[in-house]
């Protein structure tokens, strides 16, 4: 009797903490763990939440490398603290003499190699920055430091925000075997800038649709006469995902005598601003921050209008998310937006100043017969994974 065996997969990512590529990478895992033996290895930030939900998954991390990229709230969660916080130390002072993308290809350079592997994915983009600075080291750990017999990289962003141009693109994927892109508009900026030369297909993010319905189960909508309940699910960043603009709209609403409620899920960075500013506006009894939500697909339920403000993206989880809950969407026309919502069908695509945003959002308060039509198109037209599914498992082999 035959036994096959399953194939050797490893992940490498950057972190484990909030935002797409981690939920990406959470809907990703439900499906190959079914058929493949994975590892996953993270390069930056606390494992701890990773290790509880997936026990026996995770690959312990490089040391000298976790420590430099991890920030210092992580750190404090890790063993050996005070000899972390040097290294990150001694990293930076290196960093400002050569360059953070040189000190962490040379601290790859020193780490242990891993082996072997049938495929290795290194599941999160690089990101240079205009002021000199990088963020990265997935692509660069997986092609220097593993051994596998196939090499993929995903990228979850657009070009020109993560900072890719030309040279950097043939320097960092002309060696892998596969390059994805999460939508088409990715696809086109990446094959336009390699002028051809590298391909690389789209495969669009993975959605867990089962636990979505599971989670919703007793969560019905129901149209409120007295008040329009606004929600927005997105990490709290002015630099692409510009939640700075939802109190500069909530404002105008208030000003106009709207009567509304906008619930704001998510952290980052820009989170205890947010709030400040929302208390110095007064909007406190209008705007809702509530931070990350281990269900936030409630509040995308019990709303009249999901709004999404970002400047930038490459293909939004969720608003996937919403549609398949179905409550319409407002976003903002980055080039991804036409691969998912139509516009006039599920929602409405806007330009991403702050007046268009809310004028946007007033028609959708004032046409409410529309939004019930968005709901009945949603129904009719319900989003699956099974293509999805199908690329991936191809892709990988």
């Amino acid at each position: 009797m035959n036994i096959k065996m399953k194939k050797k997969l490893l992940i490498v990512n950057q972190h484990f903490a909030t935002g797409g590529i981690k939920k990406s990478l959470d809907n990703l895992l439900s499906i190959l763990l079914e058929q493949y033996e994975v590892r996953v290895l993270f390069i930056s930030g606390s494992t701890k939440q990773f290790e509880n939900k997936y026990p026996n998954v995770l690959i312990s991390s490089p040391f000298i490398l976790t420590s430099v990229l991890s920030s210092l709230k992580d750190l404090k969660e890790m063993d050996w603290f005070i000899v972390r916080l040097f290294l990150k130390i001694i990293g930076l002072l290196i960093g400002k003499c050569i360059g953070m993308e040189k000190t962490i290809n040379s601290i790859i350079k020193i780490s242990r190699k891993l082996g072997d592997y049938d495929c290795a994915i290194s599941y999160s983009h690089d990101n240079w920055f205009e002021n000199g600075n990088f963020f990265g080291g997935s692509n660069e750990f997986v092609l220097k430091k593993v051994n596998a017999k196939k090499k993929i990289a995903w990228i979850h962003g657009e070009l020109d925000t993560i900072g890719l141009n030309k040279e950097r693109l043939f320097k960092t994927y002309k060696s892998f075997n596969e390059v994805i892109t999460v939508s088409k508009a990715c696809k086109n900026q990446f094959e336009s800038l390699s002028n051809g030369i590298i391909k690389c297909q789209c495969i669009y993010n993975l959605l867990n649709i089962e636990d979505i319905k599971n989670k919703l189960q007793n969560i019905r909508y129901s149209e409120s006469n007295s008040i329009f309940r606004i929600v927005t699910v997105a990490r709290l960043s002015k630099i692409a995902k510009r939640v700075d603009k939802i109190n500069e709209i909530a404002k105008l609403l208030r000003d106009k005598g709207y009567n509304f409620k906008w619930i704001v899920v998510g952290g980052g960075s820009e989170y205890e601003s947010c709030i400040n500013i929302c208390k110095e506006y007064g909007l406190e009894s209008m705007v809702y921050y509530v931070g990350n939500q281990e269900n936030p697909y409630t509040y995308i339920k019990e709303s009249d209008l999901f709004v999404l403000v970002s400047d930038t993206e490459a293909m939004p989880v969720v608003i996937q998310e919403a549609l398949i809950i179905g409550t319409p969407v407002v976003t903002t026309n980055f080039s991804a937006a036409y691969e998912s919502v139509i516009d006039g069908k599920n929602g409405f695509i806007v330009k991403k100043d702050i007046q268009s945003i809310y004028e946007k959002v007033v028609y959708c308060m004032e046409h409410k017969e529309q939004l019930k039509e968005f709901r009945k198109y949603m129904q009719k037209n319900q989003i699956n994974n099974e293509k999805t599914i199908i690329e991936i498992k191809n892709i990988i082999g």
